[in-house]
């Protein structure tokens, strides 16, 4: 049997920079650009969160309070289908919760974006690491 992945396109050209600072649509950075002003650059502390990570510098960058300088290409530019073979696929919430804890406690760093952006995250914090100390049923392992 074989199982495909399902279309992913992230993010939607309805999307807007708020929408991705709030993680209510999902940063890919496989078909993201930007102009090169002293670039972001990829910190290799996370695996999770790498793609949020880096939009977060560039939204930072624009110094704006939600991205607003931000400009979406409603064009797809990379079309590929999402498996569970990858990092995240492999991970657990665990890791999840440690990776936006780490986001989470570094957030000031991020003085150029609107100061509640990470209002979020401790209640997402905590729900990750619930789901992490649930045992998976033996078949599920």
């Amino acid at each position: 049997m074989i199982r495909q992945g399902t279309p992913f396109v992230s993010p939607n050209p309805e999307t807007t920079c708020e929408d991705l600072i709030t993680q209510r649509s999902l940063f890919d950075s496989n078909g993201f650009t930007h102009q090169s002003l002293e670039s972001p650059q990829w910190d290799p502390r996370y695996r999770i969160f790498c793609d949020y990570q880096f939009f977060l510098q560039c939204a930072d960058q624009c110094n704006c309070a939600w991205g607003k300088d931000l400009i979406f290409n409603p064009e797809i530019l990379v079309n590929y289908i999402q498996t569970t073979g990858g990092i995240i696929g492999q991970s657990g919430y665990g890791e999840w919760a440690r990776e936006l804890q780490q986001l989470y406690d570094e957030r000031l760093v991020f003085g150029g974006i609107k100061a509640e952006w990470a209002d979020w995250m401790p209640q997402v914090i905590e729900t990750y690491q619930q789901k992490s100390q649930v045992p998976l049923p033996a078949f599920a392992r």
